[in-house]
């Protein structure tokens, strides 16, 4: 490698890392060579919190359900039929005030 190469490769990895630095949550890079392809695909992001109240495929003819969550992390109801009572409540937890 000459000097030049590796003047572009230093630059070309500061650039990276720049990206890495300033775009913390997400970050790709694509390398193509003539050898071959990297890439990079970083986050640090917070996979979304799972439902703490799962519903799914429910009837009710004539009542009969109550499903509630006190973490706050949610609910999630799917294919629903109903006439009365199904009830899905998702609420925070509720707070010392003396915190």
């Amino acid at each position: 490698m000459d000097t030049t190469m590796v003047v572009i490769v230093a630059l070309f990895a500061v650039v990276v890392i720049g990206a890495f630095v300033v775009f913390r949550n997400k970050a790709k890079v694509n390398i193509s060579t003539p050898v071959g392809n990297v890439k990079i695909d970083a986050s640090n992001e917070p996979s979304p919190p799972t439902p703490a109240v799962v519903v799914k495929d429910a009837r009710s003819s004539a009542g009969g359900l109550v499903a509630e969550d006190n973490t706050g992390r949610g609910a999630n109801v799917e294919k629903i039929e109903v006439k009365d009572d199904i009830l899905v409540s998702s609420t925070p937890p509720k707070q010392d005030p003396k915190a």
